[in-house]
């Protein structure tokens, strides 16, 4: 398992703009499918815009503001990347639906995005790192040998490891 980093490169469409605004809202993407807020109609009046979501005071996390109290990363900031046809989940997208919602990705990932409704973020994998070497662990065949767990969610913490400890803890989150 491992943790994909990328560039990004945004460009908020015109009535977007027009509106003082670089950003839309947060939509929910569950299994790819669109599923809100607004019944995702925010796409066909803005285009696939790049949403954003801060999470510095319950007010600036709409539309997930009812999360604000278990948010354990203070200052978070949320982003949704609109893809094809996304009114439709995993297994259920056709041709037409993917010519007809097309969705924000730029096709030439190597410019920046033009702002089109159809052209929103391009962006480029720029490297990745394992989990195994996030937490330190070198040898996880040993490591269960040994009797290694790298998190318990009864006891909230590992067993010859800490990385995970204090899932909820906002202090041992920032630190992580």
């Amino acid at each position: 398992t491992r943790i994909e980093k990328f560039k990004v490169q945004t460009r908020a469409t015109q009535p977007l703009y027009d509106r003082g605004m670089n950003f839309g809202v947060v939509n929910a993407f569950d299994l790819t499918r669109c599923t809100g807020p607004y019944k995702c109609k925010n796409f066909e009046v803005y285009g696939y815009a790049v949403g954003c979501e801060k999470w510095s005071d319950r007010a600036s996390a709409f539309p997930h503001s009812q999360w604000y109290v278990k948010n354990v990363y203070p200052d978070a900031t949320w982003y949704s990347l609109p893809g094809p046809c996304s009114s439709k989940g995993l297994g259920q997208k056709t041709k037409t639906c993917l010519k007809s919602e097309p969705g924000g990705a730029c096709y030439n990932t190597s410019e920046p995005p033009t702002g089109a409704g159809d052209c929103t973020y391009s962006y480029q994998k720029v490297g990745e790192v394992s989990i195994n070497e996030l937490e330190g662990l070198h040898d996880p065949t040993t490591f269960k040998i040994m009797g290694g767990y790298e998190y318990n969610k009864y006891t909230d913490k590992g067993v010859h490891m800490s990385f995970w400890d204090g899932k909820e803890d906002v202090a041992a989150c920032q630190k992580r």
